[in-house]
C-alpha cells in the first residue's frame, strides 16, 4: 500500500470519527432534558413549604361585667388582721383573671380596687387595713404586667357592708376586696369621683 492511500485512509477515519460525534452531540441536544448525561443529574426537590404554627390565643378572662362592678370567680383571702394573701387559698388564680381582664380590656384605663372590712375594728383601723388590702392587690396586678396607671387602690373600711356583721358568716362576707371601673376611654364611669367617697392608698 502507497503511503498516499494510508494518508487518504487515515484522513477518511479521521472525518468519520468528528461526524460520529457530532450525530452524538446533535442526539443529546434534541433530546434535551429527557436524556441527561449522569453529570447533569436533576436536583433533589426542594421540601414542600410548611405554614407557621398560629400562636394559640389567650382564653377570655373569667370576669363578669355588672355595670360598674367587674366579679371575678372566688375570693381574695389574707391573713388574719393583716395585708398579706393567705398562701394556698387561691388568690393569685383570681388575680390573674383580673389581670388577664385588663389586658383585653384596654378600654379600662383606671380599675378601682376597692378594700372593705367588718366593723369589729375601730373605724380608723378598718379603714387603715382595708386601704392596705387594696394596696397589696394594686401592687400584685403592677408586678404581673398591669400599667400602675390603671390602677386606684381605695379603702372604704366598714362603710358598705353587704351581710350582717352580727355573725361570723355575715363578717367574713364584708372582709373583702371589690373591682369597679373607675374609667372608661379616659372618661369618668359612673360618677364623677373615682374614689366613690373612699380614701386612696397610693
Amino acid at each position: 500500500m502507497s503511503k498516499t492511500t494510508i494518508i487518504a485512509n487515515w484522513i477518511g477515519a479521521l472525518a468519520l470519527c468528528g461526524l460520529m460525534s457530532a450525530c452524538s452531540f446533535q442526539a443529546r441536544v434534541a433530546a434535551g432534558s429527557e436524556a441527561k448525561s449522569p453529570d447533569e443529574q436533576a436536583p433533589p426537590p426542594e421540601p414542600a413549604a410548611t405554614e407557621p404554627a398560629a400562636p394559640e390565643a389567650t382564653p377570655k378572662a373569667n370576669v363578669k361585667v355588672n355595670g360598674a362592678k367587674l366579679e371575678v370567680p372566688g375570693n381574695i383571702v389574707f391573713q388574719p388582721e393583716s395585708a398579706l394573701l393567705q398562701p394556698g387559698a387561691g388568690s393569685e388564680a383570681v388575680l390573674d383573671e383580673m389581670r388577664k381582664y385588663l389586658e383585653q380590656n384596654t378600654r379600662v384605663t383606671r380599675l378601682r380596687i376597692e378594700g372593705h372590712t367588718h366593723n369589729l375594728r375601730p373605724p380608723e383601723q378598718a379603714l387603715q387595713l382595708s386601704g392596705q388590702r387594696a394596696q397589696a392587690v394594686k401592687q400584685w396586678l403592677r408586678a404581673n404586667g398591669i400599667h400602675e396607671g390603671r390602677l386606684l387602690a381605695v379603702g372604704f373600711g366598714d362603710t358598705q357592708p353587704i351581710a350582717n356583721n352580727g355573725d361570723p358568716a355575715g363578717q367574713l362576707q364584708n372582709e373583702r376586696v371589690q373591682f369597679r371601673i373607675a374609667e372608661l376611654d379616659g372618661k369618668p364611669y359612673l360618677g364623677p369621683d373615682p374614689l366613690a367617697g373612699g380614701t386612696e392608698f397610693p
